[in-house]
């Protein structure tokens, strides 16, 4: 294992430093916690991966693996989307997910930019970055590409992890990849200059623990970066399964609902509020900023010029509901 990536690395059960026992495994300093390096990428979670068993997960990787030798990285997602998925899907669904993979080279960097944009760019990646929830790894090329002097991509599936690293490869990029839970990160305290993590608070099991240790593992002055989808928005359906007003319901009643309207369970998705992301950021991170879609001046239509000429009240009253916010905070 590379030693800047080594030099990071903690027990996340402990907070001891790692030595590696072989190729193969890590240890902490007491001995008390071995975790595996599968295909170059330490494993650090403490529970399982979503949609799959930990058995089916390591199946895909060995493929994925082997693969990856003959395969670039597009047609590797086709022959996973196809062949190695452990669960049967309709061919429109298959097509519709290899056409998702395929659009994320473009979008992430687009989101990337677009996040930076709302932030007026007041911290960029820099030093030692964490992509966290990085999934098959497109914003980590893009990362560097903006400041960062070493990147890490941190995800909770070892698919995921294990495209990334072919993208990756293909790209000429360097990043390192750790398989790991937001809520529980395998880093020293105060070792990251910056976070950036969209789409992934509504994904944790534990939101205060997941900002917590962003706070942890960042150091003083260090930023995070990360954008919430609204549970009550009115402008955008629920963004994972396309229904409106969807977060309106009771939470208990979620799941149940999701299943009548034939979407599958709604398993692994927690959106929250202004106010609740609000409550966790000032326990966690009091040097906070909130942002959200703002009136536009040079807007011709007529909804847009109110919105605009009436901005000191329309602007706060519309954060309630509108599609994201887009968080920015300082250690």
């Amino acid at each position: 294992m590379h030693q800047k990536l080594l030099s990071l690395l903690r027990c996340p059960q402990t907070g001891e430093t790692l030595t590696e026992v072989d190729a193969h495994s890590l240890v902490n300093q007491s001995g008390t916690h071995r975790y595996p390096v599968i295909h170059g990428i330490p494993d650090f979670r403490h529970f399982d991966p979503p949609y799959m068993t930990r058995q089916e997960e390591s199946d895909a990787a060995d493929r994925i693996a082997e693969a990856s030798r003959t395969m670039d990285y597009d047609a590797l997602i086709e022959f996973f989307e196809r062949k190695i998925f452990p669960h049967p899907r309709p061919d429109a669904k298959i097509d519709a997910s290899i056409e998702h993979r395929r659009s994320l080279a473009i979008r992430s960097p687009s989101r990337l930019e677009s996040l930076l944009d709302i932030t007026a760019r007041q911290a960029l990646p820099k030093g030692v970055t964490l992509d966290l929830g990085c999934g098959s790894g497109e914003a980590c090329a893009a990362l560097k590409q903006r400041g960062a002097a070493m990147t890490v991509g941190l995800d909770i599936s070892l698919v995921e992890l294990m495209l990334a690293k072919k993208l990756l490869a293909e790209k000429g990029e360097e990043a390192f990849l750790v398989a790991g839970c937001a809520e529980a990160l395998p880093f020293a305290s105060e070792t990251l200059d910056f976070i950036y993590s969209p789409d992934v608070i509504e994904h944790v099991s534990d939101q205060s623990a997941y900002l917590s240790e962003a706070q942890r593992a960042l150091k003083p002055g260090g930023n995070l970066l990360l954008n919430s989808p609204n549970r009550f928005s009115i402008v955008s359906p629920e963004p994972h399964i396309g229904v409106w007003f969807f977060g309106f319901l009771p939470r208990a009643a979620m799941d149940p609902v999701c299943k009548l309207l034939g979407k599958g369970g709604y398993i692994g998705k927690r959106l929250i509020s202004l106010n609740e992301l609000r409550a966790i950021l000032d326990r966690t991170f009091p040097k906070h900023r909130i942002e959200y879609r703002r009136s536009n001046p040079r807007s011709h239509s007529l909804p847009g010029k109110v919105f605009f000429a009436t901005r000191a009240v329309a602007e706060p009253a519309f954060s309630y509901v509108c599609d994201q916010h887009i968080v920015f905070t300082e250690k």
